[in-house]
C-alpha cells in the first residue's frame, strides 16, 4: 500500500519491518557478487581447489537463502527461519574456512539470526557463529595470518558488533509490533463507535416515530373507537348487520392500536406476545374468513419450532398484507388457503386464493409489495408472487434455516 491506513493495520503497523526486506535481498545479493569477485581475484592460497570450494559453497548458500531464508523474513519468527539458520551458519563458516573474504557474507547473517528468532536463540545462535568462525581462525592460523591473541580479539569484536547489531534490529521489528498492535487497536475502536453511532441514529429515529405514532395514529385510533361506541350505542338494536359491522370495526381498531402501542414500546406484535407463529398466523386467517366470508383454511406441516424474533415478524406482517391484497383486489374469489412448512431447509408460507389473478406486471409494485419485499430479504428470504393453479394468486416466502 502507498501509505498507512486503518483499514490495514497489518500493512501500516508493519512498514518499518517488512517494507525493507526486499533491501535485504537485495544487500543479500550485493555481497554474494562482491564476495564471489574477492573469490576470484583476491583471495591468496592455491588458486584451483580452494576457490572452487569456495565458490561452489557461496552457490549453495545463496541457493539456500533464496529457498528458504527470503520466504522466512516476510514472517515473524517461524520454523522456516530456523530451517534456513540451521543450514545458513554452517555454509557461511564453510565459505570462511575455504576463503578469508568469504566472511563479508556473515554482514548479512547476523542480521538474518536477529530477525528470525526470538532473543535468548538469536543471542545463543550468535555466539555460535563466531565461536565457529574463531575456530576456524584458529585452524587455518597459518593460513590466515593469525595469532591467538589477534584471533580472540577479533572474535570479541566481532560479538559485540553482532550482539549491538541484534538489539537494534530486535527494537526496529519490535516497535514495527507494537505499531501494529496499536493500528489494529484503533481500527476496532473506530468501528465500534460506527456501531455505537449508528445504534444511537436508529435510536434516536425509533423515538422519533415512536413520539409521531404516539401523537397521531394512536390517538386516532382511539377517537376512533369512541365513535363506534357511540355509534353501536344510537343503532337500533334490530339492526345486527349494521352492529356486526360495527363490532368488527371496533375490533380492528382494537388490534390496530395494540399494534400502534406496541411499536412505541418497542415490543414483539400483539398476536406473537402470548402465542406460537402458526396460532398467530391461523388467528389471522381465521378472523379474515369471519370477516370476507371466503372460504379459508391454514395448515402447518412439518414439525414446528421457533424462529428468530424478525423472522416471526417478517412472516406475520408478510399474511396480514397479503389477506389485506386478497381483501381489496382478488375478484371473485372464493377459497383462501395459507400454508405453513417447516422443513429442513428452512420454512416456507405460502398464501394462494382462486380469484382472476392479476398481471405479472404488476408483481413487483405498490408500497405493500416492496414493503414485503424489502422485509423477507432483510432477513435473507426470497418472496415470490405469481400465478395460482388452476386461478388465482400465491405469494409464497422462503426463509433459509
Amino acid at each position: 500500500m502507498a501509505g498507512g491506513s486503518l483499514t490495514d493495520p497489518v500493512d501500516a503497523g508493519q512498514d518499518d519491518w517488512h517494507r525493507t526486506v526486499p533491501g535485504w535481498h537485495l544487500a543479500f545479493a550485493t555481497l554474494a557478487v562482491l564476495t564471489a569477485g574477492l573469490v576470484v581475484t583476491g583471495d591468496a592460497g592455491p588458486p584451483t581447489a580452494e576457490r572452487r570450494t569456495a565458490l561452489f559453497v557461496l552457490v549453495l548458500l545463496c541457493g539456500w537463502y533464496g529457498a528458504t531464508g527470503a520466504r522466512a523474513l516476510h514472517r515473524d519468527h517461524n520454523r522456516l527461519g530456523v530451517v534456513y539458520l540451521a543450514g545458513a551458519v554452517p555454509l557461511s563458516a564453510a565459505l570462511f574456512a575455504a576463503a578469508p573474504s568469504g566472511a563479508l557474507m556473515s554482514f548479512m547473517l547476523y542480521p538474518h539470526i536477529w530477525a528470525l528468532l526470538p532473543l535468548r536463540r538469536a543471542i545463543a545462535v550468535t555466539v555460535a557463529s563466531v565461536v565457529s568462525m574463531a575456530a576456524v581462525m584458529i585452524v587455518r592460523s597459518d593460513a590466515y595470518g593469525q595469532e591467538l591473541p589477534s584471533v580472540i580479539l577479533v572474535a570479541a569484536v566481532a560479538l559485540v558488533a553482532a550482539l549491538v547489531l541484534g538489539v537494534w534490529i530486535t527494537r526496529i521489528i519490535e516497535q514495527s509490533r507494537q505499531r501494529a498492535r496499536l493500528v489494529e487497536e484503533l481500527a476496532a475502536t473506530r468501528a465500534e463507535l460506527a456501531e455505537v453511532s449508528r445504534e444511537a441514529g436508529a435510536l434516536a429515529e425509533r423515538e422519533r416515530l415512536a413520539r409521531e405514532i404516539h401523537d397521531t395514529l394512536a390517538q386516532g385510533f382511539t377517537s376512533v373507537l369512541l365513535l363506534l361506541e357511540a355509534a353501536k350505542a344510537g343503532t337500533c338494536e334490530r339492526d345486527q348487520a349494521a352492529r356486526a359491522h360495527l363490532d368488527q370495526a371496533r375490533r380492528t381498531a382494537m388490534d390496530n392500536l395494540a399494534e400502534a402501542r406496541a411499536l412505541v414500546a418497542a415490543l414483539p406484535p400483539p398476536q406473537l406476545r402470548d402465542a406460537s407463529l402458526p396460532d398467530a398466523l391461523g388467528g389471522l386467517i381465521e378472523r379474515f374468513e369471519a370477516e370476507t366470508a371466503l372460504d379459508a383454511g391454514f395448515t402447518v406441516t412439518g414439525t414446528p419450532r421457533r424462529l428468530t424474533p424478525n423472522e416471526e415478524v417478517v412472516l406475520l406482517r408478510v399474511t396480514q398484507e397479503a389477506l389485506a391484497n386478497v381483501r381489496k383486489h382478488a375478484s371473485g374469489a372464493g377459497r383462501l388457503e395459507g400454508v405453513l412448512a417447516y422443513g429442513t431447509a428452512g420454512v416456507t408460507l405460502r398464501i394462494s386464493d382462486d380469484g382472476e389473478g392479476f398481471d405479472p406486471g404488476d408483481a413487483g409494485t405498490g408500497f405493500g409489495i416492496g414493503g414485503m419485499r424489502d422485509r423477507v430479504t432483510e432477513v435473507g428470504g426470497i418472496l415470490t408472487i405469481g400465478p395460482a393453479r388452476p386461478s388465482g394468486t400465491l405469494l409464497q416466502v422462503e426463509l433459509p434455516s
